[in-house]
């Protein structure tokens, strides 16, 4: 039996694919990943294919030369009694922040400049292996100028997390310049919702 993983048409989307392996019959259910997406699978044998597409979507295979069973939701009752101990230790959906900046500045805007100690108690309490700092701007300007104010845009905010405790080691820096914007708009607009550093907890 093969299992493939596919993804959505604009974003991959990680899936958790549980098998039920000591049992003659295989159950394969498509579940949400940490953070709440679904993507798709494909069960596969040499006697014909089946899709996965929504969460608790499941199917059975009874041996490599027969064909998967016909799609069906998984209780969720039957979820937590075989696959509880496994799905207890998954862990927490990341925790994710937007901070936005004044105008062509690395400044903070008041409200998100609050946000800073929220970050950093929420990377502690949850004791993050990984923090994710992706810099961005609006359309105003050139690729040149708005690649660097996103650099220094993220950049501060890692000296910021730094400043009240956070191991840089945890930290890690892009930028995406004005491209990806949360507000899509045409060049040379400014918006404000744009000018922003996300920052993702893990």
């Amino acid at each position: 039996m093969k299992n493939r993983k596919t993804a959505g048409l604009s974003t991959i989307l990680w899936l958790t694919l549980l098998l039920a392996a000591c049992s003659p019959t295989r159950s394969v259910i498509l579940m949400p990943d940490r953070d709440g997406h679904v993507g798709k699978a494909e069960v596969s044998t040499s006697a014909g294919k089946l899709a996965l597409s929504g969460s608790g979507d499941m199917t059975h295979v009874t041996r490599p030369n027969a064909p998967p069973s016909a799609v069906v939701k998984a209780d969720p009752a039957y979820i937590a009694k075989t696959f509880g101990e496994a799905l207890s230790v998954e862990p927490a959906p990341s925790s994710r922040f937007t901070l936005l900046f004044e105008n062509g500045t690395t400044n903070l805007t008041k409200d998100s400049a609050k946000d800073i100690a929220t970050i950093v108690a929420t990377s502690k309490q949850r004791m993050a292996i990984t923090i994710l700092i992706r810099g961005h701007t609006d359309s105003v300007g050139s690729d040149v100028i708005n690649n660097k104010l996103a650099v220094d845009r993220a950049e501060h905010v890692k000296d910021m997390l730094i400043r009240q405790g956070i191991n840089p080691g945890l930290i890690s820096v892009s930028s995406h310049g004005k491209y990806d914007p949360a507000i899509p708009t045409p060049d040379g607009v400014a918006e404000s919702r744009n000018r922003r550093v996300e920052v993702i907890v893990q």
